[in-house]
């Protein structure tokens, strides 16, 4: 069992750099970060120079700060999530499960609908076998993949239901399919062709469609400073700080940076993202970002070029996010609901594993249980 006093002389041995002070050093960074923003030729720089960090690009004011409406009358709302079981060869089964999550919300002067769905799919684990990736890994990719037809298939039928209506997917982590980068070629090319067709699909709807990153530890703005000072110090003005910064930047994020000139409900600019991953992607999806101050936090909403590319339309998606963070006190409602749909629980595994066993028994098949199971249903001293 776990020790708790030595828990706890091990969380102060390590409380300095888990919550690092950034009183003084934000002062320095908060003046580099007015420097490049004043800097009208600083986004050519950054092109000059060959850096191992990756940078967004942008238009108008790196600064730049838009107020966001903070209600909509009339609009639906998709929002989808996903949980899993993963394979556990303690327990005699190769079999894994992914649970989908989706909400439906609908809002308008004649009133309010919900539509809840919890969709469980089995895998048995020889699905995809020529694939070089572990089964548990293969979970999450298939998760996602999962993820985005629901997505399809419940903004079909929204569709269907709202007339064209103002409409909102929303969907819980990145459109940026960083978990892939370091996979083998065939998992990589097997998955992204199949996300990618799927957000093909919701451009086709013409669904406003973004990811919502909640804490979000993104440094693509933490590093337009890094590069600020290790190529431009000196003709920024900002040599005095470099020696002072270096350490710092390794634990900001671009929430902190973002604090600097973000009040409630204003977002940033919209920038560009240039991550290898986002080579494959079509011109009309290249993934896009801005920064969001929801009151209680800074949030990253990621979304497709064709939204990014029209003023209006951002508008738009900040507006009905903006007020789904309000009804959902602080996290949007949608979100919130679709969690709950997906989540398996620890008595939902036990479920899980108990019909596995039974139908196996049913087909005559006796499961054969490690010795580690066996021995955690009943410690005997």
């Amino acid at each position: 069992m776990l020790n708790h006093a030595k828990v706890m002389k091990e969380l102060q041995r390590v409380a300095d750099k888990l919550f690092f002070n950034f009183e003084d050093e934000g002062d320095c960074a908060r003046t580099v970060w007015k420097k490049i923003s004043d800097d009208s030729t600083f986004a050519h720089k950054i092109k000059t120079v060959d850096v191992p960090w990756m940078l967004p690009s942008w238009s108008g004011r790196l600064d730049d700060i838009f107020v966001v409406k903070k209600e909509f009358e009339a609009y639906h709302v998709l929002a989808v999530d996903g949980s899993q079981i993963y394979p556990d060869k303690h327990q005699g089964t190769s079999c894994s499960l992914i649970n989908i999550g989706s909400v439906h919300l609908r809002y308008g002067l004649s009133g309010r609908s919900v539509q809840l769905y919890s969709d469980p799919l089995v895998f048995i684990g020889d699905e995809e076998k020529e694939l070089h990736e572990t089964p548990n890994e293969l979970v999450n990719c298939r998760r996602q993949e999962w993820e985005f037809f629901a997505g399809i298939k419940h903004s079909t039928l929204m569709h269907q239901q709202t007339n064209d209506d103002t409409s909102l997917f929303l969907f819980d982590g990145s459109l940026i399919f960083w978990h892939l980068e370091s996979k083998e070629r065939d998992v990589k090319v097997r998955f992204l062709a199949s996300y990618l067709d799927s957000l093909q699909k919701l451009y086709e709807q013409q669904v406003l469609l973004a990811g919502y990153i909640s804490l979000t530890k993104s440094k693509e703005l933490v590093n337009l400073l890094r590069v600020a000072l290790a190529f431009f110090a000196q003709e920024l003005g900002v040599s005095e700080y470099v020696q002072q910064l270096k350490v710092t930047l390794e634990y900001m994020t671009d929430a902190h940076i973002v604090r600097f000139f973000l009040k409630p409900f204003t977002r940033t600019t919209v920038f560009k993202n240039h991550s290898t991953i986002t080579k494959h992607y079509p011109v009309d999806l290249h993934p896009h970002f801005l920064y969001l101050h929801v009151g209680s936090e800074i949030v990253r909403l990621e979304f497709p070029a064709w939204i990014a590319q029209q003023a209006a339309l951002v508008e738009q998606l900040t507006t009905l996010v903006a007020d789904q963070v309000l009804k959902g006190d602080g996290y949007p409602v949608a979100l919130a609901e679709a969690h709950e749909q997906a989540v398996v629980k620890g008595a939902d595994r036990d479920f899980f594993y108990h019909m596995v066993k039974k139908i196996g028994l049913s087909e005559k098949h006796r499961s054969l249980y490690s010795q580690k199971i066996r021995s955690k249903r009943g410690i005997r001293v």
